[in-house]
């Protein structure tokens, strides 16, 4: 009989939620309606009662804290506004003026120098007499000499006798046009450049010479690590066809420098030969290669 009230009870209840849906589950009535017959003492009839005003209390302590936390501060500045300090700091900075730093300087390799002393010899002269004695011509009555005779004779300034001659002998006469005879008498001796007529001469003379060995001579590697200067004195023959032989050293220095002078002068082109009596003549020459370096 009890549960058929239950039961009973339960199906008007929902009819009244059904039919009222506008209906506030929270009023008083509704719970009183939901625990009517059963035992109020359980709490969960209390906390259904309670809970309105519970859920007031807790928004009214809730709401002045939030309000606290924001607008405080904004209310302590309002009261109390932050002094700003006014007075200025000095502080001293030292500047330093910047020096500007010097570049690098690349030490250049040394130059090398390469002098040549090529001085022309003087010539010997002698005093020459303008006093003349003028003297009659002698009568010629001798019959100057034929070209077969003149094969096994040296030409000279008298007809003598003697051994016929066995060296290289020219006889070139005249073409009929008036030209001197020249005569090659085959002289292999070697002259000093001071004793001949005309010394030998290189393309360009002496300005010619010196270019020829500021271009070719180079100062060797060791001498350059060794430090060794000075001058060279070297020796060569200039043949009658100019071309340059018997390369001698005289004086050397060493560290490759003798060696290098005596490359560079047999390198050299042909010369212009010196002449003797109107001939190409052997000449030898003599002269220093300088070898300086620069600091």
């Amino acid at each position: 009989m009890e549960n058929l009230f239950f039961l009973h009870h339960n199906v008007e209840l929902n009819l009244n939620i059904m039919l009222n849906f506008n209906a506030n589950l929270n009023k008083s009535t509704w719970t009183a309606l939901v625990f009517k017959g059963r035992n109020k003492n359980y709490g969960a009839y209390v906390l259904r009662a309670e809970s309105g005003s519970n859920t007031l209390k807790a928004f009214m302590l809730t709401v002045p804290v939030f309000v606290l936390l924001f607008a405080g501060p904004a209310v302590y500045r309002q009261f109390n506004p932050v002094q700003e300090i006014k007075e200025e700091v000095q502080i001293p900075v030292e500047l330093n003026t910047l020096v500007p730093q010097k570049p690098l300087e690349r030490k250049a390799p040394e130059p090398v120098e390469a002098k040549v002393e090529a001085a022309a010899p003087r010539r010997e002269s002698k005093k020459f007499s303008s006093n003349i004695k003028v003297v009659d011509r002698p009568d010629l009555t001798e019959e100057p000499p034929r070209l077969d005779e003149l094969k096994n004779a040296d030409p000279g300034q008298l007809t003598q006798s003697g051994v016929p001659a066995t060296g290289s002998t020219t006889v070139k006469t005249g073409d009929g046009e008036g030209n001197s005879a020249t005569i090659n008498t085959g002289d292999n001796t070697i002259y000093d450049a001071a004793t001949i007529d005309k010394y030998p001469e290189f393309d360009g003379g002496a300005e010619g010479w010196t270019k020829f060995i500021r271009r070719n001579l180079r100062y060797p590697a060791a001498a350059q690590e060794q430090d060794i200067q000075g001058k060279v004195f070297i020796s060569f023959v200039v043949e009658t066809d100019g071309s340059v032989t018997d390369v001698r050293i005289l004086k050397g220095i060493g560290g490759g420098c003798d060696e290098e002078a005596m490359r560079v002068i047999r390198k050299s082109p042909k010369w212009t030969p010196g002449r003797q009596h109107n001939q190409s003549v052997r000449v030898r020459y003599t002269m220093p290669l300088s070898f300086t370096l620069a600091h």
